[in-house]
């Protein structure tokens, strides 16, 4: 499992280093300005208007495909994977039409103050990019279907194609004609899944002619799904209140901005975190399926230290070099150093909070797992209200502006995070062998301060000789990763040898 993980953060560090050169590209081409603010609308309103589907898909699915091939064999779970895939594509034509008829009151929904001139662009771009909808939702049933498979590198490299064919429509929006944006993203977001057919077919699936929404399946899924639909939904509704905040505060640039900054936090979130979980998810309904609860347990502990290794570096990394980072990403062309100051702050406070998402997201695997998704479900409606209460409270009452908003994302994860983290331990008992986990974890954290520190001294020491920003940013980052796998080896954490250990063997194995 964890060969396969480490195979897949590569992956998923180039597509994420792609997708970083693209959000470079956007705000060097267009700043922080209309077309900007429309085309990261158009980027976003899809997105969480698909989430209700892909999440209730994503989790109902793989342990519902993996008890029906343990019982009743895999002709019968391709079967109803079929039958999954059929419906999906008949609600998300209807999903689409409807999306398509009401993308203006979907603008003002995400960004309620918004220029007359940003929002005219959005809808169009809106009504582009809601055709991708259905090949999108149709591709996450055969991606749960791989999953199930043991198969995570071919959904891994959707964001290569995703990424290379969205920077060519930002040079043709920019110098052709601005509509290309929102037809390159669209393009993107369809294509993207083309290499799920012949891996579907290579592990032996055969689409079967089949559509019957009353099959004991589709309705016990759905069953187990409809409290995770809704935590999305709340989830969304704070995403919405998040951006017309956002727009209150700067209009159109406070949305772009925030989405700017989210963007560097979701590099690290994207690499890492849904890396781990979504090799993890799998192994723990399978786990659960067999209520091995002491096996369970120990996979959840296990998870977490193989994302807090590289959760706690990064998260530090980030905070300690915010501004060359936005500086080297972000700023230039119509991207101005006044549009970094700003960006800067809501970054160090969206980064804070990636050890807390990292725990609250295996958390809620392991409820899932369980088949519990009313628990999760609870803990985001008390999180989404506590988060807006603080972003509201911080950015408006207290005058924060921007950083406000990401503060309260920042607190509301840790509070998930731990609730979440009690609830758990009442349902199955107590962890074991937490004292070993703990000064695991403990040696990771130290190892990262101490790599903070470190590059921190490094850039502004590369700075004052050299005089570039960016070229001290690499060089602190180099030393930074070499402090940090010397403080983990002196430190003697077991994590690294079982990483370094395990994807040896994985080598060992695809060479003979």
């Amino acid at each position: 499992m964890k060969s396969t993980t480490i195979i897949l953060m590569i992956i998923t560090i180039v597509s994420k280093v792609i997708g970083a050169l693209r959000e470079s590209v956007l705000s060097r081409l267009f700043g922080t300005g209309a077309e900007a603010a429309a085309f990261n609308l158009a980027m976003t309103i899809p997105v969480v208007v698909f989430s209700f589907i892909s999440v209730g898909i994503t989790t109902g699915f793989i342990p519902t495909y993996k008890r029906l091939e343990d019982r009743e064999g895999y002709l019968i779970a391709d079967r109803f994977t079929s039958n999954l895939g059929n419906i999906i594509f008949i609600l998300s034509l209807f999903l689409m039409i409807i999306c398509q008829i009401f993308s203006k009151q979907l603008t003002y929904l995400f960004a309620f103050d918004l220029e007359p001139e940003a929002r005219e662009l959005a809808i169009p771009f809106l009504q582009i990019t809601f055709l991708s909808l259905i090949p999108t939702a149709v591709a996450t049933v055969y991606r749960g279907y791989l999953n199930c498979k043991g198969e995570f590198i071919v959904p891994a490299i959707q964001g290569f194609i995703l990424n290379f064919f969205i920077l060519i429509s930002l040079f043709l929006g920019k110098f052709i004609n601005i509509y290309f944006l929102a037809i390159g993203l669209a393009f993107a977001t369809s294509v993207q899944f083309i290499p799920y057919i012949p891996a579907v077919k290579r592990k032996g699936f055969i689409w079967t002619k089949v559509l019957n929404v009353k099959e004991r399946e589709i309705k016990e899924m759905l069953i187990m799904a409809l409290p995770v639909i809704l935590g999305v939904s709340i989830n969304q509704l704070n995403v919405m209140i998040d951006k017309n905040l956002a727009s209150i505060i700067l209009q159109s640039q406070g949305v772009t901005i925030m989405n700017y900054a989210a963007k560097l936090s979701e590099f690290v979130n994207g690499i890492v975190i849904v890396s781990i979980g979504t090799v993890i998810y799998p192994t723990l309904s399978k786990i659960a399926g067999r209520n091995n609860i002491k096996e369970f347990k120990k996979t959840v502990l296990e998870s977490l230290t193989s994302m807090n290794i590289l959760v706690f570096p990064a998260m530090t990394g980030l905070m300690v070099l915010t501004y060359p980072i936005v500086k080297l990403v972000y700023e230039g062309g119509n991207f101005k150093p006044e549009d970094t100051a700003i960006t800067v702050p809501c970054l160090l406070f969206y980064a804070m909070g990636l050890a807390g998402i990292a725990m609250r997201d295996t958390f809620s695997k392991a409820f899932y797992s369980l088949k519990d998704t009313k628990t999760p479900m609870y803990n985001s409606i008390i999180m989404i209200i506590l988060n807006i209460t603080i972003s509201a409270l911080f950015s408006i009452v207290f005058k924060w502006g921007l950083v406000g908003l990401a503060f309260g994302t920042t607190v509301a994860a840790y509070y998930g995070a731990i609730t979440l983290f009690i609830k758990l331990k009442k349902k199955i008992g107590k962890f074991e062998r937490t004292n070993a986990f703990k000064r695991e974890n403990l040696k990771m954290l130290v190892s990262s301060l101490v790599m903070g520190l470190v590059s921190f001294l490094a850039y502004n020491l590369a700075l004052k000789i050299i005089g570039s920003s960016n070229l001290s940013l690499l060089i602190a980052i180099v030393i930074a990763g070499l402090t940090y796998f010397i403080m983990l080896v002196v430190l003697k954490v077991k994590e690294l040898h079982s990483l370094l250990n395990s994807f040896k063997s994985k080598m060992n194995k695809r060479n003979k």
